[in-house]
This record gives structure tokens, sequence and C-alpha cells, in this order.
């Protein structure tokens, strides 16, 4: 092979390589393992595993005493919704445990870093009760929202009519009783349902 054959092919080579690495780059993430009404329910896994990661800031700063003064009775209840989130997530997820499907363990949402940058930036509690009120409107309203386009997995249904009500009454803690607003309608539509987009698994 003369010199110049040997150049031509040695670049040939170099630049299937860089091809392949360039294709491998730019191609699209693997396909989600959530299909159908599996894919709602994995995402009403990650909002609970939100909200347990949203209440854990939020104990965290309160204990802290980042947010001012003690207010006991906004820890008691962040320490209840805690534990009801746990549970739910883990409804959820053993409804995708029960399809062979894997569990939801983190947070894979669009909009998991807003909420965190929200709640690590908040400096008094009227900011924390704002944006965790937000949180709990949402997934009652993701929830109801669900209801009407769940068809294909029974058990999903329960859990969408049962934990809706529970967000729903989370909602309305944090608007009357720690900031003194009326919540009674605004977490009834489905207007603030989070989209199946947010879901990033």
């Amino acid at each position: 092979m003369s010199g110049h054959s040997r150049r031509a092919f040695a670049a040939g080579v170099t630049g299937l390589w860089v091809g392949l690495a360039l294709d491998a780059c730019s191609s699209s993430a693997p396909p989600s393992p959530y299909t159908g009404d599996l894919r709602t329910v994995a995402l009403a896994a990650a909002l609970e595993n939100q909200a347990v990661s949203a209440y854990q800031a939020v104990d965290a700063a309160l204990r802290g005493g980042k947010l001012g003064p003690a207010v006991p009775a906004l820890a008691a209840f962040v320490h209840t919704a805690t534990a009801h989130h746990t549970q739910h997530a883990a409804t959820w997820n053993a409804i995708l445990h029960a399809a062979r499907k894997p569990t939801v363990t983190g947070t894979p949402l669009s909009g998991n870093a807003q909420l965190m940058s929200t709640i690590s930036g908040a400096s008094d509690v009227a900011a924390v009760v704002s944006a965790m009120r937000h949180l709990e409107t949402q997934a009652a309203q993701t929830y109801t929202a669900a209801l009407e386009n769940l068809k294909g997995v029974g058990p999903a249904v329960t859990a969408a009519a049962t934990i809706a009500p529970v967000e729903a009454m989370h909602a309305a803690a944090l608007g009357y009783v720690f900031s003194g607003q009326s919540a009674v309608a605004d977490f009834l539509g489905t207007g603030g349902a989070v989209s199946i987009k947010a879901l990033t698994a």
C-alpha cells in the first residue's frame, strides 16, 4: 500500500470512528419502560417521591432555624405529611411492581430542580408554605385528572381516588391554617395537573 493510500485509509477509519461517536452522543435516550396507564402511575410515584424530598428539606430548614422562630404546628404537619407521601409512593410503586415494571425511587421530574431550589432559597415560613401548597395542589389535581383517563389498571384508579383527597387536605391545611387563605376551590379542578411530559424516566 502506498503512503498516499495508507493515509487515505487511516483518514477514512478515523472519520468512521468519529461518525460513530457522534451518532452515539446524539442518539435519543432509551425508551421509557412505562407506557399507557403505567406511565401515569410512574408519574404519580415520582410526584410522591418529590413531596417526600421537599418535606424533608422543609423539616431540615425548620430544625436549623433558617425559616425564623420555631413553628411547632408546622413541624408536626411536615412530619405527618412526609409519612403520608411515603405511603402514597409505596402504593404507586406496588402497582408498578405488580405490573413487572421498575419502581420509581428518585424524582425524575423536569420541575424538581426548580422546586427544590425554591425551598432551599426560602428564608421564611410563608415562602415554604406557598411552595408546598402548590406542590400539594398539583398532586391533587393530577390524580383527579388521572381518574378521567385511567382505564386499564384498576388499582391505579383506586389509588388516585383515595390519594387525591389526602393531597387536597394537605393543601387546605397549608392554605388555611398556616397562611390564613381560603383553600376551598383552587385544588378542586384539573387545570394545575402535572403533564405526563414532566416525567423524565
